[in-house]
């Protein structure tokens, strides 16, 4: 994908973002030999970082940019041990562009296209001024490159948000009237149109929600949100695997 924007910003963004994976060292050399791997390379997003702190509860107990990041940490450590290649866009509380969130969003894309994602999850918690909203969203690029395996993706971690989460969690609907499922939905969100692989962002709950900021506090809770999202990025790659071999033996029109 080019990205539409001048040649000076566009070369901002590419400067930035390979310093930054250099000096962290987050491209793995096995990243580049994804291909040679039982699965593939996953770039996991934790949102925000730095000056960009995104939401916060309602007592400043939980941080959506820490929160998300402990969160991608373990996650990133769970697909490692199965195998998969996991880069992270930033692994500490930094921005990747503190003077620029709109290039820092771009940049974040660009280091998918940089080590040949075969996909990239951005993490965040949500908020509203309804405290009684609580639950998650799944969020698909607006305008897609890869809309069958974008929703795909969308869909397997939804599959399992929806069935791992308990509803005393804000998973799902069954026998809790505050919460809100809002589904899989399309979005201009910087961070997926500028995307080049197969790419969702995920809401993972409402910070806003008081009871929903104890749970994030616990560690039963953080373990049960890493759990579903590693089950439902297991779940595409497995769907992928088998979509490819029945198209090997399906006839040719």
């Amino acid at each position: 994908m080019i990205f539409k924007y001048p040649i000076k910003r566009s070369f901002k963004v590419c400067y930035y973002a390979l310093m930054v994976l250099c000096m962290s060292g987050m491209i793995p050399t096995e990243a580049r030999k994804s291909k040679n791997l039982p699965y593939g390379t996953i770039v996991i997003d934790p949102g925000h970082g730095g000056p960009y702190i995104g939401s916060a509860s309602p007592s400043q107990q939980v941080i959506e940019k820490h929160a998300v990041l402990e969160l991608a940490l373990l996650l990133a450590d769970r697909l490692r041990a199965k195998g998969f290649t996991v880069v992270l866009t930033h692994t500490g509380d930094y921005a990747l562009d503190p003077r620029d969130l709109i290039n820092d969003l771009k940049m974040r894309a660009y280091i998918a296209r940089e080590v040949k994602a075969d996909i990239l999850v951005s993490l965040h918690l949500n908020s509203s001024p309804n405290e009684k909203i609580r639950g998650f969203e799944v969020y698909v690029p607006y305008e897609d490159k890869f809309p069958m395996k974008s929703y795909a993706l969308a869909s397997a971690i939804h599959y399992d948000l929806s069935h791992e989460v308990k509803p005393e969690f804000g998973g799902g609907t069954l026998g809790n009237v505050n919460t809100i499922d809002l589904g899989i939905r399309a979005s201009k969100f910087n961070v997926l149109v500028h995307s080049v692989c197969p790419s969702v962002l995920v809401e993972l709950a409402y910070l806003s929600h008081k009871e929903t900021e104890k749970q994030l506090l616990t560690k039963a809770y953080k373990d049960t949100l890493v759990d579903a999202l590693y089950l439902g990025i297991q779940r595409y790659f497995v769907h992928e695997k088998s979509a490819s071999r029945a198209s090997k033996v399906l006839p040719s029109l």
